[in-house]
């Protein structure tokens, strides 16, 4: 018993990672929760340990979304590294390959921002343990990994088996979305060997709901080649149904400029991959430059053109960033996506201040203008001030205001969000609509971070905010939240 109790605190005392745990709440409750159609209370919370213990790590994660049950998901896994040559994961997985056209879990959010085209979409290989949901928790993916690296060859492995659901919320607060969680059985088998900068894929999937069994199989390839100043990655994809996909992109960086032009289709609905830009399209092009022209002024700008089988989508922007005397930073930028039906073009002006090390002002000032060949035409402005202040090394204050007003959704503008570190920081504004924020982070030790936020958002003359429900009674919401992190 003693030599048991004596190994177990050796291992412990070898072992290093990191803890998060975060909990949210917003009021009035929604009307799932009043009308008790929802089986779980308003708040969220989201957990996380990372444990390593030198060739072997671990994570372990649990989140809830308003209106599910505590513990909604839990899931984690096991990983093995030997930097030399081997690395194998167990568990809920993250994987990317290349350009994600064979295989990428979790998929890209909707993408083709004209000013990042400037930068080649470099290939990547990332076989390792999922820490988060992702974008929900409706097509989890769970199963083996492997990489194994013997002189300039790499084989890469990925048996998966998986519970999903069959729509794509992810959510799970009615009893209907209960009983059919993970109604969708998913077995994945996925290989890839490469040799130096070219590797060739291979992935079959084979779903079973009701008894009904859909099959996808899918062959590819992928280089990347570059030098000091040059750089062409690439990604081929087919089917066995006459689908071809593929991704290139080429680039080239000199003393003060960089371009890049990218070429790309995307077709289908093949699981587990998805597109750089984010939409099926039957051809794409994008071409972007960055040019430093001077010491502390950067331009961007970029046009991307798409061939959708309905709706072709031109998209384009310019920004302009200065850094100015007393660490002062002016940035002016203009977005516009024009398709048949519709266009909308996004200007915003933005500058940031910072008279002391420890206080940074900034002022935002966005427009929309949205002309369209069905709906009435709208525009819309709005402004945000945000303050950051850091009165002590341990302490960081920051409050934002933010109002907005437009002719409806479509002319909508956004504010920054003051969120915790590890979620996505937008609030779409519209209408007559008022954000304020507030938050606050300091260290409680060396090792550990609390930090506190709270929000309140108005909607002028509103009845109700939101639909369905998710409709909440009145014109204002408030919302808090409180993150610990810790690292040990």
């Amino acid at each position: 018993m003693m030599i048991g109790i004596i190994t177990i605190l050796s291992v412990l005392a070898t072992v290093s990672g990191d803890f998060r745990a975060r909990a949210e709440y917003s009021w009035p409750e929604p009307a799932g929760i009043s009308e008790n159609s929802w089986c779980g209370n308003a708040v969220s919370f989201y957990e996380r340990l990372r444990l390593d213990m030198g060739l072997w790590s671990a994570v372990f994660f649990t989140e809830k979304d308003p209106g599910e049950e505590w513990g909604d998901l839990t899931t984690g896994g096991l990983a093995y590294s030997n930097s030399d040559n081997f690395s194998a994961a167990v568990g809920a997985l993250q994987v990317q390959v290349a350009q994600g056209l064979i295989l990428c879990h979790p998929g890209p959010w909707s993408g083709g921002d004209p000013l990042s085209l400037a930068k080649t979409a470099g290939n990547k290989l990332r076989l390792k343990l999922s820490e988060s949901p992702g974008a929900n928790d409706a097509d989890q993916l769970t199963g083996l990994t492997s990489l194994y690296t013997f002189g300039n060859m790499t084989i890469s492995t990925v048996l998966g088996w998986s519970k999903i659901d069959p729509g794509s919320s992810g959510l799970h607060r009615t009893e209907s979305e209960i009983q059919s969680r993970g109604s969708v059985d998913e077995k994945l088998v996925f290989v890839r060997g490469s040799i130096g900068s070219i590797g060739l894929s291979m992935a079959h999937i084979i779903q079973n709901q009701d008894s009904t069994e859909s099959s996808f199989s899918r062959i590819g390839g992928d280089f990347l080649f570059e030098n000091e100043s040059s750089k062409l990655a690439g990604e081929v994809a087919a089917d066995f149904d006459s689908t071809f996909n593929f991704l290139v992109s080429g680039s080239r960086g000199l003393e003060d400029v960089r371009f890049a032009l990218t070429i790309s289709r995307y077709t289908g609905s093949w699981p587990r991959s998805g597109g750089s830009f984010g939409s099926n399209h039957k051809i794409g092009a994008g071409y972007g430059i960055r040019w430093s022209p001077w010491n502390g002024v950067v331009l961007d700008t970029g046009v991307l053109v798409l061939d959708k089988e309905t709706d072709d989508v031109l998209k384009t922007g310019f920004q302009l960033s200065e850094r100015i005397a007393n660490r002062t930073t002016l940035t002016q930028r203009l977005k516009i996506t024009m398709t048949q039906q519709e266009s909308t073009y996004r200007a915003q002006a933005t500058a940031s201040w910072s008279p002391y090390s420890d206080l940074t002002l900034s002022l935002k000032v966005p427009f929309t203008w949205y002309r369209s060949n069905e709906n009435p035409d709208e525009s819309g402005t709005g402004i945000e001030v945000r303050l950051k202040h850091n009165p002590w090394a341990s302490t960081q204050f920051t409050l934002s205001a933010a109002a907005a007003s437009t002719n409806g959704w479509n002319s909508r503008v956004y504010a920054y969000s003051l969120s915790f570190p590890g979620e996505f920081g937008s609030k779409a504004l519209y209408d007559s609509s008022v954000l304020l924020q507030g938050a606050v982070s300091f260290d409680v030790t060396d090792s550990a971070t609390f930090r506190l936020k709270a929000a309140w958002y108005n909607k002028k003359d509103a009845e109700f905010l939101g639909s369905g429900s998710s409709e909440t009674p009145g014109s204002s919401r408030t919302s808090a939240g409180v993150q610990l992190d810790w690292d040990f």
